[in-house]
């Protein structure tokens, strides 16, 4: 009867073994999960940082010329910018002022003027919104 209840207690105690090395492992890699999505997190919220724009003079005749500063520190793809006139979104055309050296001139780079041509707008107070890549945005009132 001696030897059973010291394999009995043998045979518990490995097995508690075995159950805290899988909670170990569970909740080590909840921890690996957990900080992989705050790395990430900060990853974009470092990218919104470092990116901004201004709109600094929007001319509006037979077509709406919305001028746009990159006054951030990161280049923007035009492709994936968004207009929006009185909030309904627009479709655009876009020409780079005052072009850096990049390589890639189809990017639009910090210290540059992005021209955005849309279409036409009645007479009156109006509001543009123009939204990057990121989120980033800002807000231009003016009136025709």
């Amino acid at each position: 009867m001696g030897f059973s209840v010291t394999a009995t207690h043998m045979i518990l105690f490995i097995a508690a073994l075995a159950i805290a090395a899988g909670i170990a492992g569970v909740v080590s890699e909840t921890g690996d999960v957990i900080e992989a999505g705050i790395q990430k997190k900060m990853e974009i919220t470092e990218k919104m940082f470092e990116t901004d724009i201004k709109i600094i003079h929007v001319q509006s005749d037979e077509y709406t010329f919305v001028y746009v500063l990159n006054s951030g520190k990161r280049v923007i793809n035009p492709e994936k910018m968004g207009v929006f006139i009185d909030d309904e979104w627009r479709t655009f055309t876009y020409q780079i002022l005052n072009r850096s050296t990049n390589i890639d001139n189809s990017l639009f780079d910090p210290g540059e003027i992005l021209v955005l041509n849309t279409t036409s707008l009645l007479p009156g107070k109006h509001k543009v919104k123009v939204v990057v890549q990121d989120g980033v945005y800002d807000v231009y009132l003016f009136n025709k």
